[in-house]
């Protein structure tokens, strides 16, 4: 009895770890054949903004551990302090999430732009607007896209990208800061990640643009430090400024299993999303309305050239692989953010602008998610800026 009872056990172990080998196998070939790469913190995402940050510290400590040293202006050099932008030092924490080691830290020019000097308001040859892809989060000079714009042409440029905004409310700022400035082109960067999130709306234009004695001092997004202030006193008292990051954490087996597991089902994910219906993401309505406003004013003020700048985002590049396979086209998400960029193309035309489709430039690259920091969902590195300049001055010069 007990010897039958044995054998029918060690049979069933024997079929179950088959089945879990089986499995197993299964989801590695998934993940091989249709995996990008995971979004890693989406295992924390519902924790508070502070755990949030830690634990995406965490994240890119088991991604990266032994951190790459990238040269950059900093402020504190010599060379920083001849480029005389007039405005005030600005540090946005972005370093334990982008780059890993190192903060943005730059300073404005006096409407709280980044890295203008005063006379680009009188004449540039070209504008950009945009989000914080034009705004170069997290990347210092001289790694930020202005800066690889000034290296590939021989064009001045006026820097409007501003992070946490979307195309209505660039517009607003293109419409309010350029009345008195002589410029030649205006470059629009549409990124495919976020930008139709919002619509025209002019509740809250007072807001955006407040008024400090009589005097606009410009969209009050990020926290500003003043030159004199806090900044100024710590320069002065310790000569330099640390603000590299210290990403030493403590990383439970736990954490280490979950962000494993977190991309070992990524593969399957993907191809859950092959049976799963998308809406349309862009209102054309109101984008039309908008850039209709923006053909109308550089008409007044005689712009002729007009670029609008598709920048493609981390969930289309995350699926490069599909192209091997061509099934790239029939995903349905792909579909979906296809549609948006056709929307966006017939509407830039339509109002007069010249479309520049940058997505191509990307998927030439080995591996496109390489022009994020860590290949996650987060902000153009270097190469990414690099790559984005590329396209831009292949068309505009």
């Amino acid at each position: 009895m007990i010897k039958h009872f044995l054998i029918i056990l060690r049979y069933n172990i024997l079929v179950l770890l088959g089945l879990l080998g089986f499995i197993f196998f299964i989801f590695f070939l998934l993940n091989i054949f249709f995996s990008g790469q995971p979004r890693y913190w989406e295992i924390v995402h519902n924790k508070n903004y502070n755990n949030y940050k830690t634990e995406k510290e965490k994240i890119i400590q088991i991604k990266k551990n032994i951190l790459q040293k990238i040269s950059y202006l900093s402020i504190f050099d010599d060379g920083y302090s001849k480029l005389n932008y007039s405005g005030f030092f600005k540090m946005i924490e972005c370093g334990s999430i982008e780059g890993g080691e190192y903060n943005l830290i730059y300073q404005t020019d006096r409407y709280n732009f980044r890295e203008n000097i005063d006379s680009r308001y009188i004449y540039s040859d070209y504008v950009l607007i945009g989000d914080s892809f034009v705004h170069s989060i997290c990347e210092n000079k001289p790694n930020d896209l202005k800066t690889k714009l000034l290296n590939k042409s021989n064009f001045s440029y006026l820097n409007l990208g501003m992070q946490g905004t979307d195309y209505p409310i660039q517009f607003l700022i293109l419409d309010h800061y350029t009345k008195k400035t002589s410029f030649k082109g205006v470059v629009w960067f549409f990124y495919e990640g976020n930008d139709y999130e919002t619509i025209s709306d002019d509740i809250g234009k007072k807001k955006l643009f407040p008024k400090y004695k009589n005097k606009v001092i410009g969209p009050t997004l990020p926290q500003i430090l003043p030159v004199n202030g806090y900044l100024k006193l710590q320069l002065n008292k310790y000569n330099k400024l640390n603000y590299e990051l210290n990403t030493n954490h403590n990383i439970s087996a736990m954490f280490r299993f979950k962000v494993w597991l977190a991309e070992y089902i990524r593969g399957f994910s993907v191809l859950l999303k092959f049976f799963k219906n998308y809406s349309d993401l862009l209102n054309v309505k109101d984008y039309n309305k908008v850039l209709n406003d923006a053909k109308n004013y550089l008409n007044q003020k005689n712009v002729e050239n007009r670029y609008i700048v598709y920048i493609p985002s981390w969930q289309k590049l995350s699926l490069y692989k599909l192209k091997k396979l061509n099934l790239y086209e029939k995903h349905p998400q792909i579909q979906q953010l296809d549609k948006m960029k056709i929307n966006v193309k017939e509407t830039a035309e339509k109002n007069g602008f010249i479309f520049i489709d940058a997505e191509k430039s990307f998927f030439e690259l080995e591996n496109p998610l390489s022009v994020f920091h860590y290949e996650l969902n987060t902000h153009f590195n270097e190469l990414g800026n690099e790559i984005l300049s590329d396209a831009v001055t292949q068309k505009i010069n």
